[in-house]
């Protein structure tokens, strides 16, 4: 009888010890190896019937090793078991994907290893297996991998850390779920809870909150779900009504706000917000669109309502980031050119840089669309950045100025003046551009804005006040910032033709600015009438549609 050969890889001394003394009655024979290189050559050289590994080891580690071993012709049929101390489902499904046959936790059940090991190996008698050993050994090598198979299906659908069912079982569930609600409770500054007392505390909350969501939602109504890390979900139910669900919502609500979890000596009282929807069609969906609306709006307790103003606004925001996202994808975001002239002398002399997204389909979209929304979404430095790669290259070799928006946090945005100061470095003729300061966003850091304004001026280049006569208009930014150019808002030049105090605030303007050398342009100019009054005032330049229109060419 030929008795099997098992070849141990494993660093560890006590490690391969144990695994002997748990098959000594077995009557294997064993080879060992104190490292990966060792083990491989070793099976190449021995063709052993098995091989029991770990996986965390010196040089050469389980994976690399199990991916060498499963590629070779001359060992790829030998059956490997892992045995290590990763206990983790994502280390085993990894394993398996390696080749690994089969696989078992430090520390290890003795029975589990030589069920595993007989079900790998089989029965070995004169080198033949009778028609019955084959019929058994292949019996159990089946029930070895349905329970494996059973645990990966059982990890795929639940939470490890709470028990309870994750959000791949929710969608599952919600597939079958008829006259169904779903509730969402995301506890509020958990990120500050894990900040301040560590991981280890952060869990333990967590199984706290699970367990009391539980026990104040209990009864086969209900079921409960974690689907990220401090969100949690519950079906329930034959619920329907919107007033049942909101009544039922108040008074999780009531008896949440009276509970103090004890967690590791630490008395813990959580803020949470819960959205929740009956729109079965897409359930999910609208119940985490109840909960962020929720939390954009402060409240405690929203139900989903596609009819209402709070959902259709959310909808609207999820349009334009979709629309951004597409743009910067199809470089279909097109600078906007819009001229300005020099009073004296008629002439074109500047071009203000104006972003658009145009379609595919040749729609045009203003800033007013998308900017402030791009700012929410993280989208706006490519935005930005791709305003500025265009209008250098389109100004390349044209004599006149442009000017770029920028709003202060830009100036001290790492990303954004970085890649400014890398444009200018390769740009001949600096001195032909311009970074118009929003004025009505406010400064809040003068000495960061500064140390932007004073680098882009050892180029040569030039600073505007932006919108100046609106939002939070301060003469002292023209002193501190050493600015340039002041462009006039629209609001006073709108009326200038009708309203005296208007043409008394941009005369000051003008004359103030004339003393300290500044040079001054007037937006908005939309009319002859508007366009004759801004030169009586001694505005130097003017911007508006009477001079012209913005456009994707100069």
């Amino acid at each position: 009888m030929k008795e099997p050969l098992i070849l141990i890889i494993d660093d560890n001394f006590d490690s391969r010890l144990a695994v002997r003394s748990a098959l000594r009655k077995k009557g294997y024979l064993f080879l060992e190896a104190q490292d990966a290189k060792e083990g491989i050559d070793m099976a190449i050289e021995h063709n052993p019937d098995l091989i029991i590994m770990d996986i965390m080891m010196p040089q050469i580690n389980g994976y690399e090793a199990l991916r060498i071993i499963k590629g070779s012709d001359k060992t790829k049929h030998i059956p490997v078991l892992i045995v290590s101390a990763l206990s983790s489902m994502n280390e085993k499904i990894v394993a398996l994907e390696y080749g690994a046959d089969g696989m078992l936790t430090k520390p290890f059940d003795r029975i589990h290893l030589a069920e595993q090991i007989e079900a790998l190996v089989g029965f070995y008698k004169n080198g033949l297996n009778t028609k019955a050993e084959i019929i058994e050994q292949k019996e159990r090598l089946d029930n070895v991998l349905h329970r494996q198979s059973e645990e990966l299906i059982r990890y795929y659908y639940t939470d490890a850390l709470t028990g309870l069912p994750n959000r791949s079982q929710l969608i599952k569930d919600i597939v079958n779920a008829v006259n169904s609600s779903l509730i969402l409770i995301d506890i509020d500054g958990f990120k500050d809870i894990v900040y301040f007392y560590g991981h280890e505390t952060g869990d333990l909350c967590l199984k706290s909150f699970a367990l009391k969501i539980k026990q104040l939602l209990k009864g086969d109504k209900y079921k409960h779900y974690r689907i990220s890390g401090d969100i949690f979900a519950v079906l329930v139910k034959e619920c329907s009504a919107a007033e049942e669900l909101n009544n039922l919502m108040r008074q999780f609500v009531y008896e949440m706000n009276r509970t103090n979890f004890l967690c590791e000596g630490h008395e813990m009282h959580f803020r949470f917000t819960v959205g929740a929807s009956m729109f079965e069609s897409e359930l999910l969906i609208s119940a985490e669109k109840a909960l962020k609306t929720a939390k954009t709006a402060n409240k405690t307790i929203l139900l989903y309502d596609e009819k209402s103003e709070e959902f259709r606004f959310y909808e609207q925001n999820i349009f334009w980031v979709n629309k951004i996202i597409e743009a910067i994808s199809f470089d279909n975001i097109v600078p906007f050119y819009q001229p300005i002239i020099n009073n004296k002398t008629h002439k074109i002399e500047k071009y203000e840089c104006l972003v658009r997204i145009i379609e595919r389909d040749g729609t045009i979209y203003a800033p007013i669309k998308f900017l402030d929304i791009s700012k929410k979404s993280k989208h706006y430095a490519a935005i930005t950045k791709n305003v500025i790669e265009k209008s250098f290259k389109k100004f390349k070799n044209s004599d006149c100025q442009f000017s770029i928006n920028l709003s202060a946090k830009d100036m001290i945005d790492s990303e954004i003046s970085e890649y400014i100061y890398d444009k200018l470095n390769s740009f001949k003729g600096c001195g032909r551009v311009i970074f118009e300061l929003l004025e009505s966003e406010g400064v809040e850091n003068y000495s960061a804005v500064y140390a932007f304004i004073s680098k882009v001026k050892e180029y040569g280049c030039q600073i505007a006040i932006d919108d100046f006569g609106s939002g939070y208009s301060n003469f002292i930014h023209l002193l501190r910032l050493k600015v340039d150019i002041i462009k006039i808002d629209g609001s006073l030049i709108r009326d200038l033709d009708i309203d005296e105090n208007a043409q008394i605030m941009v005369q000051t303007i003008v004359d103030f600015a004339k003393k300290l050398g500044i040079l001054t342009v007037a937006e908005f100019v939309h009319s002859e009438s508007i366009s004759r009054i801004v030169k009586d005032l001694g505005v130097d330049y003017s911007q508006g549609y009477f001079i012209g229109e913005p456009s994707n060419e100069i």
